[in-house]
């Protein structure tokens, strides 16, 4: 019962209560503040044992649905405060792109950095891409192409030249005259999970276009089942 401060007994109880004498009613009592206290006791005799059966299992059964409120609760609040101090990343969970512990992680790296965007090559390396002065940009866009590209360098042997050049061109893409390629329009952008995420549709899709039938095993089937 750890975190719980209060138990419900039910009124109905007295049907069981009333048939023991006080003796065996007071230990029935106390068996039970034992109980919820996380005491673990063994029941005095067997006539506790048996009438502290039913009781138990009501217990039990609150407890559960006590867990799971709680449970909706503090992730209901998770997202309510990803989604006020973080809408860009709550908007990609609410896409399915991160889970929501994936999507907190993501917030506690970008917190206090706001102005700086960055490309994750992996947990620990972090390449920055365009670092924003108020309105100044200061990388021209060719070095912060030149800089994403090199930034996929590590998945080549993951997932295959192909897809990585699918995945460079789309990113990349910016308008006419345009200052920004379209991986930068994003708040936060994790290329590790971006490729991922990528890599899984990219599978999907040609699972689905064989009728079904899944292609043979690759080193990207490898990574996404890890």
């Amino acid at each position: 019962m750890k975190g719980k401060k209060s138990v419900l007994l039910y009124c109905d109880i007295i049907h069981t209560v009333e048939k023991l004498d006080d003796e065996n009613a007071g230990l029935l009592f106390k068996h039970l503040l034992r109980y919820v206290n996380d005491q673990e006791p063994e029941a005095p005799n067997l006539l506790i044992e048996i009438a502290f059966e039913g009781i138990k299992q009501t217990l039990k059964r609150d407890l559960k649905t006590w867990e799971n409120k709680s449970e909706a609760r503090s992730k209901s609040g998770r997202i309510g405060n990803l989604k006020r101090y973080n809408p860009d990343i709550y908007e990609e969970y609410n896409k399915g792109i991160y889970s929501l512990d994936e999507a907190e992680e993501l917030a506690k790296d970008c917190k206090g950095s706001q102005n700086v965007a960055t490309v994750a090559v992996n947990d620990r390396d972090k390449v920055k891409v365009i670092v924003k002065d108020k309105d100044k940009v200061i990388n021209n866009i060719d070095e912060r192409e030149a800089e994403f590209k090199n930034s996929l360098q590590p998945f080549l042997e993951i997932y295959g030249k192909d897809l990585l050049n699918k995945f460079y061109l789309y990113w990349t893409e910016k308008k006419p005259n345009g200052r920004k390629m379209r991986f930068e329009m994003e708040k936060v952008f994790d290329v590790q999970r971006r490729l991922k995420t990528w890599s899984e549709r990219d599978y999907n899709n040609n699972k689905n276009f064989n009728n079904g039938k899944q292609p043979g095993k690759s080193r990207i089937d490898k990574f996404i089942s890890n």
